[in-house]
């Protein structure tokens, strides 16, 4: 099978093992527009072929990048180039992943289990912004980031984004919804409140607001088709949730307001708690429009995706219903 994807790139491999150099080198072949430039087998080769080359995509062996030094220096030296992180499922390799999301990798894979579609996941659909890692990572990044906090760290935005683009990978396959919603959530309430939009407690519920799915079983969330009354039960579970996930690391009301509130609608009948009007946060009414449209435009296993005309139709028939009147006229303003 051949899967060709929308530009050239070039690849550099840095890999101990000669064979699984070779194997990945043929997986790569079948990305369809894609090269590998240089095979190397040292963390020195890597830094100065990467530095000099400056690949598109570095696929580099974890152990070569001990504290994730490696990492870290062609982050720095090679700004443009994809780093995705080539782990051993059995070797403690998710905590590495953490380390190495945060020290700038973009994806991973692990090499015991390489397949093409991980291959295109990590290589295709990733980027400093939005990272993808192998599937069950979202859990040891869960741990991970709760453990620091409770540690009393400071938090550390890029394991914040890790985590809930892990998450949002299961769901969606590529984690690009959850970042368009979050930036259109925060244009539409930067025209409601500036100094809201500001607050960084906002922005971690517009990022976090899903992280509820991590509890929801994979045959309900990648499901290809509409959901059972049983299933839909424990999708609507997800955001409480979220909310208990993080409620002992201490975010603020407004952090939790959004991820416990987003899926409430303005005339009471959504869910967890039937929240009626005013009585639904701001910044989670807000993200409601935001999330309906985004999740109406985009394609789905069960549906194609919507217009953008008739998904803000739909938003138009849903206002004093779903969605806070006054948010939809601001939001519908972004599109004029």
């Amino acid at each position: 099978m051949r899967i060709d994807i929308d530009q050239s790139l070039t690849v550099m491999i840095a890999e101990r093992h000669r064979t699984i150099a070779q194997s990945l080198s043929s997986l790569v072949g079948e990305l369809g527009n894609a090269e590998v430039v240089a095979e190397v087998s040292t963390a020195a080769e890597a830094l100065e072929v990467g530095q000099n080359l400056a690949p598109d995509v570095a696929i580099i062996d974890l152990e070569l990048s001990p504290s994730c030094s490696l990492v870290s220096l062609l982050t720095e030296r090679s700004p443009d180039t994809r780093i995705v992180i080539l782990g051993d499922r059995d070797r403690g390799t998710p905590l590495g992943l953490v380390k190495a999301l945060a020290s700038g990798a973009v994806g991973a894979i692990y090499r015991d289990e390489m397949s093409l579609s991980d291959l295109v996941r990590a290589v295709h659909s990733s980027s400093r912004q939005r990272p993808v890692v192998a599937e069950e990572a979202a859990g040891v990044l869960l741990s991970s980031y709760v453990d620091a906090l409770s540690e009393k760290r400071q938090r550390d935005h890029s394991v914040i984004h890790a985590l809930a683009a892990a998450v949002e990978a299961r769901d969606s396959g590529t984690g690009q919804h959850l970042y368009r919603v979050t930036d259109l959530a925060l244009r539409c309430i930067t025209e409601i409140d500036e100094n809201m939009a500001r607050n960084e407690e906002i922005q971690y519920g517009f990022t976090l607001h899903d992280v509820g799915k991590i509890g929801v079983p994979d045959e309900i969330l990648k499901k290809p088709g509409p959901l059972s009354v049983d299933e839909w039960s424990v999708m609507q579970t997800h955001p409480e949730l979220g909310a208990k996930i993080v409620e002992p690391i201490g975010f603020s009301s407004a952090t939790m307001g959004i991820i416990r509130h987003h899926h409430e609608k303005w005339d009471g009948t959504g869910y967890p708690a039937g929240l009626k009007g005013a009585e639904i946060p701001l910044a989670a009414r807000t993200f409601a429009v935001a999330d309906a449209y985004d999740a109406m435009t985009s394609e789905r296993p069960y549906r194609p995706a919507l217009t953008d005309e008739d998904a803000i139709r739909i938003i138009l028939d849903e206002r004093e219903a779903a969605f806070d009147p006054d948010i939809v006229d601001v939001f519908l303003g972004l599109f004029l």
